[in-house]
């Protein structure tokens, strides 16, 4: 299934690819990446003064560094009395003890500045983070419905917690990284070229045959780090959302078939991790023995140019001091390309983190709600003119099939048909979760499609069939419908629901804590507390989905009697499984196969003796 988080994917794996969607596909990912680290970029950039601050750090600490080895061959050359390769010179205890003190506060300085540098790059990193997170979760909360019903959640989760920690690491450990690599080349071949130019241009010709080799291997890699990623986000998904459905899981000795299936996508996941961790295990003593074979060549080069009279290049006769320092600056300078092939792992998946992380954080609904119209003074007059729709987008598969009634204010509609029959499909609609495909939804005459959803669910009170509950107090859950109300008016909505009955035996009353999933109360109290929310929003257009679907004989009456003076005044909608309950009401419209077969109140159903008919009889012989 298509992964709609994920901007790299692919039906196809490359390999299968025609030449021709192979070039498309390499070209569509290069402009994502490219795209992707420019964002990056610009999170990291975000604090001006600390990017700024680090690139000066960084810069600093390499001149402390390459003078720290400059003086090395200084003290070699004219402390200690080494020259032209001639041991015996005179000892300088003056230039000795000076040059080891100039030393000594370089190397101390160019540390200091590291400490300060990795601490601001962790600073950066973790604003970085949050900037991320923070895009893309709002991002998120922007999307219809439609969208997460065909996203993988877990995957989601999986770019929010796991994608953003690797950019996190990534960045905090490559970004005073990378300037400091580039700051010590520089500076390092800027004093190789004033020791011997000759000797640098060999150097520069040499390294780049020896390391070709690690290049050939990061190529290897780079590919199964990008799998690695993907892998681990699919098979956070599978985890997820295994975890929420043990119960079923369990109820079906579904245990072994789900372990096959997670062993397989393990399977895969490690495959592409020891594969890049090989490919990187086999870079580091590569790159390694190369440091030391051109070490080895640089200094047997220079002995022979000191031996040989040979010019250096630069007007300097090649020294011990000269080679010492030589060969200390191409140690470093291969050292810190050697940490970049040790970190590059880390560093394309902090890249490929973070292209899914602003995939995600560049989620736009393909309607702008901030441009639609606002509702003011809503009477609660509502109208379906000829509504065609389907969750697929599909016109051969509708749910619901030139729907048309109209509600006036006050009035009370229930919903009655047969289960899959689209009586929820209708109310989904009506909340604007969904938008029809064809046809018009109104209310007091305004379109459902020229209105921004905010301002149209702002007019209406939903009790959905299934209850949502946070792990927070009861007088939290309960608040959420109007953060503005007080405790005085939700205990007071609650005594309407009769709520307040078992909410005041429980131990800690209104400030008892509902565990994950609300286990700790009935499907029944749930219920409750959602129609108590309901209460509390108190809005002109009232939805109640199966409100009163769980809970008892005795509890539902009480519900209903609390209902019907919640309803006065308000344009109301039940979907009812005990049409008992709804005889009362203005209009019954009786939904089956996705149309509106019959429209009427009781009486009028009844006397027509048709499906109606056959459903209350049913109910009413099954109460």
């Amino acid at each position: 299934m298509h992964n709609s988080i994920d901007p790299l994917y692919s039906a196809k794996k490359v390999k299968d690819m025609s030449p021709v969607e192979k070039k498309e596909y390499k070209e569509k990912t290069r402009k994502i990446r490219k795209e992707s680290f420019k964002k990056l970029i610009w999170y990291i950039n975000y604090k001006k003064i600390i990017f700024v601050s680090i690139i000066i750090l960084n810069f600093l600490s390499s001149i402390f560094l390459a003078t720290s080895t400059f003086l090395i061959g200084f003290i070699v050359d004219y402390a200690l009395g080494f020259n032209q390769l001639k041991v015996g010179g005179t000892f300088s205890n003056s230039k000795f003890i000076i040059g080891l003190s100039i030393m000594f506060l370089t190397y101390l300085f160019h540390h200091i500045f590291n400490l300060i540098n990795e601490l601001l790059a962790n600073k950066a990193s973790l604003i970085a983070a949050k900037l991320m997170r923070s895009d893309a979760y709002k991002a998120l909360m922007k999307m219809p419905v439609s969208f997460f019903d065909k996203s993988n959640k877990g995957e989601i989760m999986s770019v929010l917690s796991n994608d953003i920690d690797n950019v996190m690491l990534g960045l905090s450990g490559s970004l005073p990284f990378i300037f400091n690599i580039f700051f010590t080349l520089i500076i390092s071949l800027g004093f190789m070229f004033y020791y011997s130019t000759y000797l640098t241009l060999i150097c520069l010709v040499l390294f780049p045959i020896l390391f070709l080799f690690v290049g050939i291997l990061l190529t290897k890699a780079v590919p199964q780090w990008h799998k690695q990623q993907k892998r681990v986000g699919v098979i956070n998904g599978y985890i997820e959302e295994h975890l929420a459905a043990q119960h079923l899981i369990k109820a079906y000795n579904q245990e072994k078939n789900i372990n096959k299936e997670f062993k397989s996508k393990n399977d895969h996941l490690f495959k592409s991790s020891f594969k890049a961790s090989l490919y990187t295990g086999i870079v580091w003593p590569y790159s390694h023995a190369a440091t030391t074979l051109l070490q080895f060549l640089i200094s047997m080069i220079g002995v022979i140019f000191a031996l040989g009279k040979i010019p250096s290049g630069s007007g300097k006769e090649i020294t011990v001091g000269i080679l010492t320092s030589f060969s200390i600056y191409i140690r470093f300078m291969t050292i810190k390309i050697n940490n970049l092939f040790e970190n590059i792992g880390s560093i394309q998946i902090a890249i490929t983190s973070a292209t899914r992380i602003i995939a995600i954080s560049k989620l736009k609904p393909t309607i702008n709600e901030e441009k639609l119209n606002l509702l003011n003074n809503v009477e609660g007059k509502i109208e379906f003119k000829n509504v065609n729709f389907s969750y697929t987008n599909n016109l051969n598969d509708l749910q619901l099939k030139n729907a048309s009634f109209l509600a006036k204010k006050g009035q009370v509609f229930a919903f009655v048909g047969p289960t899959g029959a689209g009586k929820t499909t209708i109310i989904n609609l009506l909340s604007k979760f969904y938008l029809p495909l064809s046809g018009e939804i109104l209310i007091d005459g305004y379109k459902s499609s020229d209105i921004n959803e905010k301002s149209w669910r702002e007019n209406i009170s939903i009790v959905l069939q299934d209850t949502f509950l946070f792990k927070t107090s009861i007088m939290e859950n309960l608040r959420y419908a109007n953060q503005n109300a007080s405790d005085d008016e939700i205990k007071e909505a609650a005594k309407i629901s009769r709520a307040d009955e078992f909410i005041t035996n429980l131990e800690n009353g209104y400030n008892e804590i509902i565990l994950e999933g609300g286990q700790n109360l009935s499907q029944g109290q749930r219920q409750l507390l959602a129609i108590t929310r309901a209460i509390i929003a108190n809005k002109k257009i009232l939805i109640l989905d199966e409100a009163t679907s769980n809970v008892d004989t005795r509890t539902e009456k009480n519900i209903q009697n609390a209902m019907l003076s919640l309803m006065k005044g308000k344009t109301s909608f039940i979907i009812a499984h005990r049409l008992s309950t709804i005889i009362n009401a203005d209009k019954i419209l009786v939904v089956n196969n996705g149309q509106i077969v019959e429209q009427g109140n009781h009486k009028e159903l009844l006397a027509k003796k048709g499906f109606y008919e056959k459903l209350y009889n049913s109910s009413f012989s099954e109460d």
